[in-house]
C-alpha cells in the first residue's frame, strides 16, 4: 500500500512536470519539434507535432494531464480499507468530479477552436476587412475562455498543494478544500434549480460588493440582468443537455454597476440534487480592449479607404495571390478588389502587362533575395483595355522560422504623372535643340540660394569647359565688362522690381582666351512669392559679338555717307514741304469748287422755284375766287359740272391748295438756309485763318444736326419720343482769328458725341440742383429732359471758353483716360471709327487753345474749349490738319 501510494505520487509530480515541459515545447520550431521527446512519446498515437497546429498540442497534452490526474485520483478509491479512508475517498470523488467536468467543458471548447479558428475554409487571409474583424474578434473571444478554463484548472489545482493522505484526518482535508475554493482568484456561485444562490467564494463577494450572507438571500436574477425568471427554466434545461457551457453576461453589484463577465458553467448531479456550479471573471478590461481594437480597424479601414492607391497583401508564389486588396484597384482597372482575393476571378498577374511581367518577378526575387522592398514601375490593363501606369513599393515579410510568407505594399496610379514626365522629357529635349540650333546658351537663377545654373551650351560660347564656371551670380557679374556692369545690374534690378515686363541687355563678357564678346541677354523672373517677391529667374544668352562687328562697321559707313546726304535732305525736305502744301491747297480749292457747285445747283433751281411761287400762288388764288363766284352766281351748275366737282372734291381742293403753296415756301426757304448753311459751315474755299464769329459756326453746325434733335417715331433706331433740348448761354465775345472749317469740325464732333449719349437707350438723365458755374464743379444739367447746353465766354486771360454739357449719364475714370486717343470708341461696331475726338483735340492744339473733358458717371458731361482771341503767328497751309467728317 505505502509502495502504491508513493509511485502514485511520484506519477502526479511526473504528469505536471509534463504539462509544464510541453508549455516550453510549444515555443520550439517545428524541426525541433520532429526530434523532441514529447513527439516521440506520441507516436504510437499517430500525433504528429510537426503538422498540428499550437492550440491543438496544447489541448492535446492538457486533455491526457488531466485525464491522467483524474486517474489517479481513481486508484485511490480502489485502496480504501477503512472506515476513515472512506471520508477520504469522498473527498477525493468531489475532485474527481470537478476535473472531469472541467476535461469535459475544455474538449468542447478545444472542438470548437478547431473549427472555428483553424478551418483552411475559414482563413482569415480569404476574408473581406469586414469578416476578418468578425472572426479575429470570434477567435479572441474563443482564446479568453480556453485560457479561463485552463486557468481555472491550475487554480483549483493549486488550492490542494498538498496530495491527500489515507491517515490525514478528514475535519483537515475538508477545512483545506473549503479555504482553497473561498480563495480562489475567480468567482464561485452554486446555484439551485430555483436559482437561488446556495455557496458564493471571496471573490464573488468582492466582485459584487455584497457580504456572503446577503448573497446567499438572493438569486441569480437579482446579480444577472441577462437572467430573467422568464428564461431561467429554458437555460436549465439546456445545460442539463448540453453539461457546461461558457457564456458572457453582465452582473450587477450592490451600488447598481453593471460590469461584463465571463461565466463557466457546470451542470452537477450530486446526492440526488442537481445543481450549477459556475466560474466567473470580470472582463471589462479585455472589453476595453476589444473596443480599442474595434477603433484601431475602423481607423484602418478609413486610411486605407482614403489612400489614392491600392494596398494589398499577397502570397509570394507564381501567380502572386493576394489574400487582401483594398477597394483602390477598382479606380485604377475597373475591376472589383475581390476578383483577385484567393485568385476567385483571376489573379493579380494576369493584369499586368505582358511586356513587364517579367521585370516584376524579377525585382521581387531581388527583394526576397536581399531582404529589402522593392520599387516597381509598370503597366495593368483595365477591364476595357485601357492601359494605366502605376508604382508599387512593398516588401517581402519573413515569417518566425525564416520561411517566405507575404507580400505586403501599396500600388498608386501614375498616369497622369507619367504623362507629364513624357511630355516634360520631349519638351526638354525639344529646348535644347533648339538652343542647339540657335546657338544660344541657358541659365537658371535661384534669387533666394544666389546658385545659377548654366547650360553647357553657355559656357562653351565664353571658351570655358562645359560646367566649369561656378553657379554663384557674382562669379558671372565678374565676368562683365566693368564699364557694363552698372547698366546690368540696374537693368536687372527695375525688372526684379517688376517695372519691366521682361529683362533684355546687351553686354560684354570675358571670354577664356582674354577677349570681350558681345552678348545678348534675355530674361524673365518666372517664379514670385505671396508678396510679389522674385524667386527664380531664367533665360537664354547668345554671342552677338559678329553683329555687333556689323554694325560697328555700319555706323561707320553711315556716318560716312550721311555728311554726304544732308544737303541732299534738306532739299528734299523743303521739295517735300513745298508739294504737301501744293497738294493740300488743290485738295481744299477742289472741295471748294465742289461745294460752290452743289450750293449753285441746287441754289438756281431753288431761286428758280422761290421766284415763281408768289406769282403761282396769286393765280391760283384769283381762280379760287373765279369758282366763287361761279358758286354764287349759279348754285345750281350742270350736271354733268356738278358730278365733276364731286369727283375732284372741289371744297377740299379749296381749301388745301393754299396750304400746299404754303409748305412748299416754307421747304424753299428751308433748302435756301441749307444751302447756306452748308457753305458758311464748310469754308474750305477759305484756306487762311481769319476772323470769325464763334457763334456762327455754333448756329451751322446746330441747323445740320437739327434732324437728329427732333423726337423719333417709336419704331426708329433711337426709339427715343422726347426732342432733345438745346440751351444757349452766348456770352458777348469778338471775332476769333481761326481756321473756320476745321474749328466747325470740332463743334459737329463734339455735338455729335453729346446726341449719341443722351439717345445711348441705357443713358439715365441727371438731376442736379443747379446749373453750371465753373469749370470744375456744378457743370451739371438740371433737366428731366434730355438737354445740351451751350456757353461761351471770355476768361480773365482774354480767352474765348465754349462748353458744350450733356446730361448724359457720364463716363469712366478708363474711358476719360483714353478719351483723345486714335480709333478708341465706346460705341458699337460700326457705328463710329474713334477718331472724331482725337482730330478735334488735333485742331484745337493746332490752335494753340486747350480741349478739356469732365466727366462722371452718374454726373453727365462737359467738354470745355479754350481758344486765343489772336494766333501768335500764322502755320503754312502744308501743317493744316486734314479733317475728315468723323465721330468718335
Amino acid at each position: 500500500m505505502e509502495f502504491l501510494t508513493f509511485g502514485s505520487e511520484l506519477l502526479i509530480i511526473f504528469v505536471h512536470s509534463a504539462l509544464a515541459f510541453l508549455l516550453i515545447n510549444h515555443l520550439l520550431t517545428p524541426t525541433q519539434l520532429k526530434t523532441s521527446f514529447l513527439s516521440k512519446v506520441l507516436q504510437p498515437l499517430n500525433i504528429n507535432l510537426a503538422e498540428s497546429q499550437p492550440l491543438i498540442k496544447i489541448s492535446w497534452f492538457l486533455g491526457l494531464a488531466l485525464i491522467a490526474d483524474g486517474t489517479l485520483h481513481l486508484i485511490y478509491l480502489l485502496m480504501l480499507k477503512y472506515p476513515l479512508n472512506k471520508l477520504l475517498g469522498g473527498s477525493q470523488v468531489l475532485i474527481t468530479l470537478i476535473f472531469l467536468f472541467s476535461i469535459g467543458g475544455l474538449i468542447r471548447v478545444i472542438n470548437s477552436c478547431r473549427v472555428k479558428v483553424y478551418d483552411p475554409q475559414l482563413s482569415v487571409e480569404s476574408l473581406t476587412p469586414d469578416q476578418t474583424e468578425e472572426k479575429v474578434s470570434q477567435s479572441n473571444s474563443t482564446l479568453d475562455k480556453l485560457r479561463s478554463n485552463f486557468n481555472n484548472l491550475f487554480k483549483l489545482d493549486a488550492a490542494f498543494p498538498f496530495k491527500l493522505d489515507p491517515q490525514q484526518p478528514i475535519e483537515e482535508v475538508l477545512k483545506l478544500t473549503k479555504f482553497s475554493i473561498d480563495k480562489a482568484a475567480d468567482a464561485i456561485f452554486w446555484v439551485g434549480e430555483d436559482g437561488q444562490i446556495l455557496y458564493v467564494n471571496d471573490a464573488a463577494c468582492r466582485s459584487l460588493g455584497y457580504a456572503p450572507e446577503e448573497l446567499l438571500n438572493l438569486t441569480i436574477h437579482d446579480i444577472n440582468p441577462d437572467f430573467p425568471d422568464s428564461s431561467w427554466s429554458l437555460h436549465w434545461k439546456i445545460l442539463r443537455r448540453c453539461g457546461s457551457l461558457n457564456i458572457e453576461a453582465r452582473h450587477r453589484t450592490k451600488h447598481n454597476r453593471i460590469f461584463p463577465v465571463e461565466i463557466m458553467i457546470n451542470h452537477l448531479n450530486f446526492n440526488g440534487k442537481e445543481y450549477q456550479c459556475a466560474f466567473a471573471r470580470d472582463i471589462s478590461d479585455r472589453k476595453q480592449i476589444e473596443r480599442a481594437l474595434r477603433e484601431r480597424q475602423g481607423e484602418f479601414r478609413s486610411l486605407v479607404s482614403n489612400i489614392p492607391g491600392a494596398v494589398y497583401r499577397g502570397i509570394l508564389e507564381e501567380d502572386r495571390m493576394m489574400v487582401f486588396l483594398s477597394q483602390g484597384i477598382e479606380a485604377m482597372t475597373g475591376y472589383p478588389a475581390g476578383d483577385f482575393i484567393q485568385n476567385r476571378v483571376r489573379s493579380f498577374n494576369s493584369i499586368i502587362h505582358t511586356d513587364d511581367l517579367d521585370k516584376v518577378k524579377r525585382k521581387i526575387q531581388v527583394s526576397f533575395e536581399s531582404r529589402q522592398p522593392y520599387i516597381l514601375e509598370y503597366r495593368l490593363i483595365g477591364i476595357d483595355g485601357t492601359i494605366r501606369w502605376v508604382y508599387e513599393k512593398g516588401q517581402v515579410i519573413f515569417t518566425e522560422e525564416d520561411s517566405v510568407c507575404w507580400l505586403n505594399g501599396a500600388i498608386f496610379d501614375i498616369t497622369e504623372k507619367r504623362q507629364a514626365s513624357e511630355a516634360l522629357k520631349a519638351s526638354e529635349e525639344r529646348l535644347k535643340l533648339a538652343l542647339m540650333g540657335t546657338d544660344q546658351g541657358l541659365w537658371d537663377w535661384n534669387l533666394v540660394t544666389g546658385e545659377v545654373y548654366f547650360s553647357p551650351q553657355w559656357s562653351l560660347m565664353l571658351g570655358y569647359e562645359a560646367n566649369k564656371i561656378h553657379g554663384k551670380a557674382k562669379s558671372w557679374l565678374k565676368l562683365v565688362h566693368p564699364e557694363d556692369r552698372e547698366q546690368v545690374i540696374e537693368v536687372l534690378k527695375q525688372h526684379l522690381r517688376g517695372e519691366t515686363p521682361f529683362c533684355e541687355m546687351e553686354h560684354r563678357m570675358l571670354s577664356r582666351s582674354g577677349e570681350w564678346k558681345w552678348i545678348l541677354n534675355h530674361g524673365k523672373v518666372v517664379v514670385r512669392n505671396d508678396q510679389q517677391q522674385p524667386i527664380r529667374m531664367t533665360g537664354t544668352v547668345k554671342d552677338i559679338s559678329d553683329r555687333k562687328q556689323a554694325e560697328e562697321a555700319l555706323r561707320q559707313s553711315e556716318a560716312r555717307e550721311r555728311a554726304k546726304a544732308q544737303q541732299l535732305e534738306l532739299t528734299l525736305r523743303e521739295l517735300g514741304q513745298a508739294q504737301a502744301q501744293l497738294i493740300q491747297t488743290e485738295k481744299l480749292s477742289s472741295l471748294g469748287q465742289l461745294v460752290a457747285g452743289i450750293a449753285h445747283e441746287i441754289n438756281n433751281p431753288i431761286t428758280f422755284i422761290y421766284g415763281n411761287i408768289n406769282y403761282a400762288g396769286q393765280y391760283i388764288q384769283d381762280l379760287l375766287q373765279l369758282i366763287t363766284l361761279y358758286q354764287q352766281h349759279y348754285p345750281q351748275p350742270h350736271a354733268e359740272i356738278q358730278q365733276h366737282q364731286e369727283n375732284i372734291e372741289l371744297n377740299f381742293i379749296l381749301d388745301d391748295l393754299p396750304k400746299i403753296l404754303s409748305s412748299m415756301e416754307v421747304g424753299t426757304n428751308r433748302i435756301r438756309e441749307i444751302v447756306l448753311s452748308l457753305r458758311n459751315f464748310s469754308r474750305l474755299d477759305e484756306a487762311d485763318m481769319k476772323p470769325v464769329n464763334i457763334h456762327d459756326g455754333l448756329e451751322n453746325t446746330l441747323l445740320i444736326l437739327q434732324h437728329r434733335l427732333r423726337p423719333q417715331a417709336v419704331n426708329s433706331i433711337d426709339k427715343r419720343n422726347s426732342p432733345i433740348q438745346i440751351i444757349k448761354e452766348y456770352g458777348n465775345l469778338p471775332k476769333t482769328e481761326c481756321y473756320p472749317g476745321q474749328l466747325n469740325q470740332v463743334f459737329m464732333n463734339l455735338l455729335n458725341n453729346a446726341i449719341d449719349a443722351l439717345l445711348d437707350e441705357e443713358s439715365k438723365l441727371i438731376h442736379p440742383s443747379k446749373y453750371p458755374n465753373s469749370s470744375t464743379a456744378g457743370w451739371q444739367i438740371s433737366s428731366s429732359y434730355p438737354t445740351i447746353l451751350i456757353r461761351t465766354e471770355l476768361n480773365e486771360l482774354n480767352r474765348v471758353v465754349i462748353r458744350i454739357t450733356d446730361n448724359g449719364n457720364g463716363m469712366t475714370e478708363r474711358v476719360k483716360h483714353r478719351l483723345f486717343e486714335p480709333f478708341f470708341t465706346t460705341k458699337p461696331v460700326g457705328k463710329g471709327t474713334g477718331l472724331g475726338l482725337a482730330i478735334s483735340y488735333q485742331i484745337i492744339a493746332k490752335h494753340r487753345g486747350k480741349l478739356f473733358c469732365y466727366s462722371e458717371v452718374g454726373k453727365g458731361t462737359e467738354f470745355v474749349i479754350e481758344l486765343p482771341l489772336k494766333q501768335e503767328f500764322r502755320q503754312n497751309s502744308n501743317h493744316l490738319l486734314k479733317v475728315q467728317s468723323s465721330t468718335a
